[in-house]
């Protein structure tokens, strides 16, 4: 806290007193030695003119004498006191000087507020009030040094001031106890030496995270960012360094990357084991389909084996996959359409495959998938009866936000759909509201069917 300065009431003694006894002093002074001069002038030409009669006169000229020293002593005394008083007035102007110069040099080491108290009679009066002045401007408009530090100390973060040659001119109250070093001790060191890697190294001023190295202590982790210190009194190439300590955000970032991890690996199980589930529950289909007498009934059963191969599909591919929300879509279907035309045995059917390189979300993946695996399987089981040969296309195209697959065939047009209210295309058109898409048919040259729906339905 910034001392006040008070000159007491008598550190300025008034002027008009100190003014009449400067004058009444010389005065007398002044008088004394003309006077003094005077008299003992003329004592001295009397003594000298009547020399002859006073051998004559022992008492005459032992008066004369005796007045001689008379005026010279009253004439040294007021002499003395005049050169007394002066030297009063001088130590009085000292004494007033001093504590102006005292105030002043509290203001030169950032005591912004000093005020000194003046009386109003003071032949400083005038000095003293400029300087009051003055302090109060700077105390209003400065922030002090002091105050600074102050500011500097309180910051969380480490702070270095370093000069062009990257050596520390300053540092706060954090870096030096991060250090273990005094800040004083830390002044003309090279920045670099704190850290693993020299946060200067780069040209641009960007920030670096890097490795904290105390002398004695544990190594932190810290993101260092650095600015240069524009000011009408800087060095150029002055730099600021704030270097904040992530140790925290660093345990954190690592306890969710595990976490995030073990989640991977639970999520990847899950899928591994709703595979296997599904494939326990086609196989135990396919058992009891081989006890069914019906081939209508036992096309059923394998009707339905096919979706559930379709969707356990899908769970293996994301078992094998990094990412454990979206499906390659194209690698998918390559994979579904073996399986099916292996399945059905149709050596005398051919197929194409066109498909654009566009990850699906795994809750569009399975209800595009099951959409595929129920048109290729009605293609395959009406469109060419009695072993006729053709076709069998599928292309699967995405772009700006909307994706279009289409499944075709060149067998015997409407009458390969196998009913319009048959389980399968119910099952299309309900699995196409799923997606939020459209449904159309094209019965010119066989049988096309297009799905469109959004690849981002959330937007």
């Amino acid at each position: 806290m910034n001392r006040i300065v008070a000159i007491q009431p008598n550190s300025f003694p008034d002027m008009s007193l100190r003014r009449k006894i400067l004058l009444v002093v010389f005065g007398l002074a002044l008088g004394a030695v003309v006077t003094g001069g005077v008299a003992g002038l003329t004592l001295w030409y009397v003594r000298v003119g009547a020399d002859p009669f006073l051998a004559e006169a022992p008492q005459l000229d032992a008066l004369l004498y005796r007045g001689l020293w008379l005026v010279g002593a009253v004439t040294g005394a007021l002499a003395l006191g005049a050169a007394l008083a002066g030297r009063w007035l001088l130590v009085s102007f000292r004494q007033s000087l001093q504590v102006l110069q005292d105030a002043v040099e509290q203001v030169r080491t950032g005591r912004l507020d000093a005020q000194v108290s003046v009386n109003p009679d003071d032949e400083l009066r005038r000095l003293a009030q400029a300087l009051n002045r003055m302090t109060t401007t700077l105390s209003q408009q400065t922030v002090s040094r002091s105050y600074l530090q102050a500011v500097l100390d309180s910051m969380a973060e480490l702070l270095f001031v370093v000069d062009a040659d990257g050596r520390v001119r300053r540092a706060n109250a954090a870096a030096a106890q991060a250090l273990g070093r005094s800040a004083s001790a830390l002044r003309g060191t090279a920045l670099g030496d704190h850290f693993d890697a020299d946060p200067l190294a780069s040209l641009e001023e960007e920030t670096v995270e890097c490795t904290l190295t105390p002398t004695d202590g544990p190594e932190r982790p810290v993101l260092v960012s650095r600015s240069a210190l524009e000011r009408a009194d800087a060095t150029q190439g002055t730099l600021v360094c704030v270097a904040q300590d992530i140790s925290q955000r660093k345990a954190a970032e690592e306890k969710l990357r595990r976490s995030l991890e073990e989640k991977e690996v639970l999520l990847r199980e899950i899928h591994h084991r709703v595979k296997n589930n599904l494939q326990v529950i086609s196989s135990l289909l396919n058992a009891q389909a081989r006890d069914v007498e019906s081939p209508a009934v036992e096309d059923r059963f394998t009707e339905t084996q096919d979706r559930i191969r379709s969707m356990a599909s899908i769970h293996e591919q994301l078992y094998q996959t990094d990412d454990l929300s979206r499906i390659e879509f194209d690698a998918y279907l390559e994979g579904l359409l073996d399986d099916l035309f292996r399945s059905h045995r149709t050596a005398h059917i051919g197929r194409t495959l066109e498909a654009d390189a566009q990850p699906l979300s795994v809750d569009q993946a399975i209800p595009a998938g099951l959409i595929v695996n129920e048109l290729v399987t009605n293609a395959l089981e009406h469109a060419f009866p009695e072993g006729r040969s053709g076709t069998v296309a599928v292309t699967f195209h995405a772009g700006e936000g909307t994706a279009r697959l289409t499944v075709a065939d060149d067998g015997r047009g409407a009458d390969g759909l196998g009913g319009n209210g048959s389980l399968g295309l119910r099952l299309v058109r309900g699995l196409t509201r799923q997606l939020r898409g459209t449904f159309s048919t094209d019965l010119d040259d066989g049988v096309t069917v297009t799905i469109a729906f959004p690849t981002n339905p959330s937007s």
